[in-house]
């Protein structure tokens, strides 16, 4: 039995229908049992959060082979709690959550963990999220249960939500690179493991098949809106002073909507750290995991663009 957590979400939803696809019997664990999706040999079990490990426990017993995605981060539980109204927690811990869902597999004896983490995870990385997800990596490694790591670079269907009024791209980024890779190609590398053996204690760097700089970033967003959007580098000074960081300034004006308020300063960190990584070149590297677990090519940016025009068309209104 395959074990499926964040299924109702952009990546596992799209694992989950993978699965399907093959005719493959599958165990989606989600928080709320009416969001999941409807898929043959699907069946749903539910459990209010990582944190609940007798409930994960009994949604694990049974499962072989589990896919794991990250909890959410601590922007992403205010955020939420923001647009539905709801009182944020007093007190979240992300990475504690990520461990009792381990803690879960082992008790449930669960035989193979697939965990879905960032490039460059290490206790020292420059993307303050990369943190967790190492030390995540680390407390797997030490349960004894075999393990695939799977580290994504950023995704590619976040390129033409970072346009800014005036058709700029304005974040910290220097000349760095950054293999942009499909929601799509992470899913499908995710498919690949949960369905094969031999990847055992395997870290897969999961990236798309080139390496572009924001500037070409931007080319490659001009080349289909057909006018020119334009790359602005900003320090990470000024990018903390202003807030007025591609993306970040639209949750910024979006949270004050919300609440009267804007965004905490370890929100606006993470969002600067997000983009400080490409900076320091964490992000530059190109692997071949995807043709490799998939048996095609990964999308390239300009691929995706051509497919997908829904995700820019705010450009073009």
């Amino acid at each position: 039995m395959l074990g499926i957590t964040g299924a109702t979400g952009q990546v596992g939803g799209r694992i989950a229908a993978g699965l399907a696809d093959l005719r493959l019997r599958q165990r989606l664990i989600v928080r709320d049992a009416a969001r999941a999706p409807v898929l043959p040999g699907a069946e749903v079990v539910e459990a209010s959060s990582y944190s609940d490990v007798a409930a994960m426990v009994r949604a694990l017993t049974g499962v072989d082979r589990l896919f794991l995605v990250s909890a959410r981060d601590r922007f992403g539980v205010a955020h939420m709690a923001a647009k539905t109204g709801t009182p944020p927690p007093q007190s979240y811990d992300r990475l504690r959550e990520q461990l009792a869902a381990v803690d879960a597999a082992v008790r449930a004896g669960v035989k193979h963990i697939v965990y879905l983490s960032v490039m460059n995870a290490a206790p020292d990385a420059v993307f303050m999220l990369a943190h967790d997800h190492f030390h995540t990596e680390q407390y797997i490694r030490a349960s004894g249960v075999p393990f695939t790591f799977l580290r994504s670079s950023l995704y590619t269907d976040n390129v033409p939500p970072g346009v800014s009024a005036g058709d700029v791209i304005r974040v910290p980024a220097g000349d760095g690179r950054v293999a942009w890779v499909t929601r799509d190609d992470v899913a499908a590398a995710a498919v690949g493991v949960l369905t094969d053996s031999g990847h055992e204690g395997q870290i897969y760097d999961i990236t798309g098949p080139e390496a572009l700089t924001m500037a070409e970033t931007a080319e490659r967003l001009a080349d289909v809106v057909g006018r020119r959007i334009v790359y602005q580098a900003q320090t990470a000074e000024e990018a903390r002073r202003t807030r007025s960081t591609s993306r970040l300034e639209k949750f910024e004006a979006e949270r004050r909507m919300l609440t009267g308020h804007g965004l905490d300063e370890y929100e606006v960190e993470v969002f600067v750290s997000h983009y400080l990584q490409i900076a320091a070149g964490d992000l530059a590297h190109v692997s071949d995991a995807v043709p490799r677990l998939t048996g095609r090519p990964a999308e390239s940016l300009a691929e995706y663009l051509q497919k997908h025009p829904e995700s820019y068309a705010y450009l073009l209104g």
